[in-house]
């Protein structure tokens, strides 16, 4: 098992700090050990008070975990103060870390200075040591002495710096690497204008886990900034400051700035909670799993249409989740509403369970109107969903609630619940398995 450590301060409302850290640690299958060195009263609007840690109890527990657990890999975050930094560079010293990331901490997103003015120095001489520094933009023009406004002078701070990244969150989305001598550009998938908290120690922290594997640093950086874009990709709000990116998959599906995305992953995120957490579920499963769908109005492509890029699936007598909700993740399912959405607008969510004549009955008890199509007869120029979809409402004179097929060779036979939001198909999906 590899392990990881984190010298950092406490945040309270847990978005960063050693508390970020080790999130991020866990994601990423690494061990994670602390060394808090000042305890922050915070939220996401800011730090309201900063309590500094004696030197004694910061050396104690560097001490513990070191001479113990010995970690493959070591991050500073917030260190505060001269004093802290100068004894966090004899402790690396002292048992000779190899894999050292220095996050230059020096003021918070919200604005928060984190840093004595009077420590740069000290800041530079632990740099000095560093395999790796990841300073933004503002850190970095203070380390390298270097005004940055374009990547040019990105490359120019990281050079004078010495081995590290300079993150360009701040200005265009693009981190720039210099290390050995040589420049790499890594462009960032999630482009959000939003403030988001915790990123540049979330960040440190992944490339920390990587290290930790034994990647070399472009490999660390190339798996930390995949696992930044699908962490920002899912940030949300926990409070009335900051948004918090999602490092430990609270989330099933990413945050939009379009509103009407918004509500429609969110209305899915419900249902497949809901689903997942009835104990009758997984009496619903068939063999390929289980997908649940719902368009934006007016929908008229799979683009438009959010579903699980997996699918949910059973481990005995659960159901997991396996993949996110995204827009163009789900096909089958993505086809079927878009065919009903033409007879039926009001129409824009669907999904799939497992067919038996005992689940057949159970729709009739319900007083469901169901629909049938056969895939025997199925033209070999026209995909199944749509024109299946489409031969059951002709023969049901319009959208039912529920469309199933006996299957084929090689095809499983299936029931499809059609309605007019995901929490609505799903709780007829619960009622079905209240019957069984």
């Amino acid at each position: 098992m590899k392990k990881a450590l984190t010298v950092a301060g406490s945040d309270s409302g847990g978005g960063a700090g050693i508390q970020q850290d080790l999130k991020v640690f866990s994601s990423l299958s690494v061990y994670g050990t602390s060394v808090i060195t000042a305890i922050t009263a915070q939220n996401t609007l800011g730090i309201q008070k900063i309590q500094v840690l004696p030197l004694q109890i910061i050396s104690a527990q560097i001490d513990s975990v070191m001479k113990d657990i010995s970690p493959d890999a070591v991050k500073t975050g917030m260190l505060v103060n001269s004093e802290i930094i100068t004894l966090v560079y004899e402790k690396v010293k002292e048992y000779k870390v190899e894999n050292l990331v220095v996050d230059p901490v020096m003021v918070s997103t919200s604005g928060d200075r984190l840093l004595d003015e009077n420590s740069v120095d000290e800041m530079k001489k632990l740099v000095s040591i560093a395999r790796l520094t990841t300073p933004n933009i503002y850190e970095a023009e203070i380390l390298s002495g270097i005004r940055i406004s374009t990547e040019k002078d990105m490359e120019k701070s990281a050079k004078k710096i010495g081995n590290c990244i300079v993150t360009g969150g701040h200005l265009n989305a693009v981190d720039v690497l210099y290390y050995d001598g040589e420049f790499h550009h890594f462009e960032s998938k999630e482009k959000i204008k939003t403030k988001i908290h915790g990123t540049g120690c979330a960040f440190s922290a992944a490339i920390t886990a990587s290290l930790a594997k034994g990647l070399d640093i472009v490999s660390a950086i190339k798996n930390a900034k995949g696992f930044m874009d699908k962490s920002i990709s899912r940030n949300f709000s926990i409070g009335s400051g900051l948004r918090i990116l999602d490092t430990v998959d609270l989330k099933l599906g990413r945050t939009f700035v379009d509103r009407e995305k918004n509500i429609v992953i969110g209305n899915i995120e419900n249902a497949v909670q809901e689903f997942i957490a009835n104990e009758n579920s997984h009496r619903l499963m068939p063999e390929v799993g289980i997908n649940i769908a719902m368009a934006l109005k007016n929908a008229k492509n799979i683009e438009e249409v959010a579903g699980i890029t997996g699918r949910l699936v059973r481990d005995k007598n659960k159901v997991v989740p396996v993949g996110n909700i995204d827009f163009g993740g789900s096909y089958h399912i993505a086809r079927i509403i878009l065919t009903i959405m033409k007879f039926d607008p009001e129409k824009r969510a669907a999904m799939n369970i497992k067919f038996s004549d005992k689940i057949l009955k159970a729709c009739e008890k319900l007083d469901l109107s169901i629909g049938i199509f056969d895939r025997e007869k199925q033209p070999k120029d026209k995909k199944t969903m749509g024109w299946g979809t489409l031969e059951a409402i002709k023969e049901c004179g319009r959208v039912p609630d529920i469309i199933y097929d006996k299957g084929a060779v090689g095809k499983e036979a299936m029931i499809r619940i059609l309605g007019k939001d995901a929490k609505n198909v799903v709780g007829i999906a619960l009622r079905i398995g209240e019957l069984l």
